[in-house]
C-alpha cells in the first residue's frame, strides 16, 4: 500500500495553460521572391522587399517568444 502511494505521488504532470496566441504570431513568414535580373534597377527595390519582409517576420517572432516567456513556457 505504501508503495502506490509513493508512486501516486510522483507520477505529477504540468498543469495545462490555454494560451490564445494571436494568428499572425504564428502565421509563417512569407516565401521571398526571385530576383529577376541585376542591374541596381531590379536589385534595389528586390533588397528593400526582403528587407521589409524580414523585419516584420521578426517582429512577430519576438512578440511570440516573448508571450511564451510571459506565460513561463
Amino acid at each position: 500500500m505504501c508503495v502506490l502511494m509513493l508512486q501516486a505521488c510522483s507520477l505529477s504532470t504540468k498543469p495545462s495553460t490555454s494560451v490564445n496566441i494571436p494568428a499572425n504570431l504564428i502565421a509563417p513568414c512569407p516565401a521571398l521572391e526571385n530576383l529577376n535580373g541585376s542591374s541596381g534597377q531590379d536589385v534595389l527595390p528586390w533588397a528593400m522587399a526582403v528587407v521589409g519582409r524580414y523585419n516584420d517576420c521578426a517582429q512577430r517572432h519576438e512578440a511570440l517568444v516573448n508571450t511564451l516567456i510571459t506565460i513561463g513556457y
